[in-house]
């Protein structure tokens, strides 16, 4: 019987050192999805404000590091189907989608942005958000023609996720992306013909003035 126990104490202390090295990586993993979180973010605060070179430079770091992060695909699976990686992709496709939306350029596919599909997916998503922060930019600027074109491809983004029906398990949080998506696209409507209606408006009033002051 002191064998038996003597088996299972060499086992156990095989399975301790695999659960170390694990936690090192998980630490690992955890500092780089931080990182290229981080960097996205940056992106997109650098491309709305029309700093392309700033935002290209964030992109770029952040592709540096998902191609470290995708190596754990291979070498530890445990650690990389964690909701951080997920999480961190997701935020590259959409600093990505909104990259290639201001630069005029055709969007990246799943395959060149070597992500997952759910974590494209929710970065489309994710990226209606950053579509209407996009279009209240265009008004401000006075960009009406821009704004209903890039409203379009909203609409047209939300459609498509709602086509997607499956259980919330293989899909994560998509669901209430496209909840949230409805809701934007209301109230982004809403604000481009409040400010049509208001150029019509002022068009009127400066049209009434130029008769008044010929009289």
């Amino acid at each position: 019987m002191q064998n038996f126990a003597q088996k299972i104490k060499l086992e156990l202390s095989g399975v301790n050192q695999v659960l170390e090295r694990l936690d090192m990586e998980r630490e690992k993993m955890l500092q780089l999805t931080r990182e290229m979180s981080r960097r996205c973010r940056e992106a997109m605060f650098a491309l709305h404000r029309e700093d392309f070179v700033h935002a290209e430079d964030e992109l770029a770091k952040a592709r540096e590091i998902l191609e470290e992060i995708n190596k754990l695909r291979t070498e530890s699976p445990q650690i990389y189907y964690s909701g951080a990686v997920s999480s961190a992709q997701t935020e590259y496709v959409e600093a990505s989608l909104l990259y290639s939306i201001l630069r005029r350029r055709e969007p990246p596919g799943l395959g060149e942005l070597n992500v997952d599909p759910q974590a494209y997916l929710a970065g489309v998503g994710d990226f209606i958000g950053e579509l209407r922060r996009y279009i209240l930019n265009l008004l401000r600027k006075g960009e009406l023609k821009e704004a209903w074109n890039a409203f379009a491809i909203m609409e047209e983004l939300y459609v498509e996720l709602s086509k997607f029906s499956f259980p919330e398990a293989l899909t994560p949080g998509l669901r209430h992306k496209v909840d949230v998506a409805r809701s934007l696209l209301e109230n982004t409507r809403n604000d481009i013909m409040f400010f049509e209606r208001s150029q019509e408006l002022i068009e009127k009033i400066e049209k009434a003035g130029k008769w008044a002051g010929k009289e």
